[in-house]
């Protein structure tokens, strides 16, 4: 029986993302949509990450983090519902920084729990 890393045991049940809240959810062994192994999935209709039960504790902090980031990323408008189609993005690197930077203050405000964990304790 695979036990449940630190990490995945104590992260919050939910991560606000302003515009909606995603529910962590965590199962065994999951597959992606071609029944291949993997450690996270970001569903934007079901407003859902999951998160693989079994992964050890440092697959866990970036599983948690690229999850989250999916997200963010959807609130700059990158991905999404329409996953596999590429998204063509006409900015400057000083406008995506910008947006960037202020879609991670929302994360922190948002979610202060899920940041200390992940970027605060984790490197204690």
């Amino acid at each position: 029986m695979m036990k449940k890393t630190k990490l995945v045991s104590t992260i919050p049940s939910e991560f606000n993302a302003g515009w909606a809240t995603f529910l962590f959810v965590l199962k065994k062994n999951l597959k992606d949509d071609d029944g291949a192994k993997c450690y996270g999935i970001t569903d934007f209709n079901k407003f859902t990450i999951t998160l693989e039960e079994g992964m050890s504790e440092k697959e866990a902090h970036h599983t948690i983090i690229h999850e989250c980031s999916h997200v963010l990323m959807e609130t700059l408008g990158l991905g999404g519902p329409d996953e596999g189609q590429p998204d063509v993005v006409g900015t400057t690197n000083e406008s995506l920084t910008e947006a960037t930077c202020r879609a991670f203050l929302m994360f922190r405000n948002l979610n202060p729990i899920l940041w200390h964990l992940l970027f605060e304790a984790h490197y204690e």
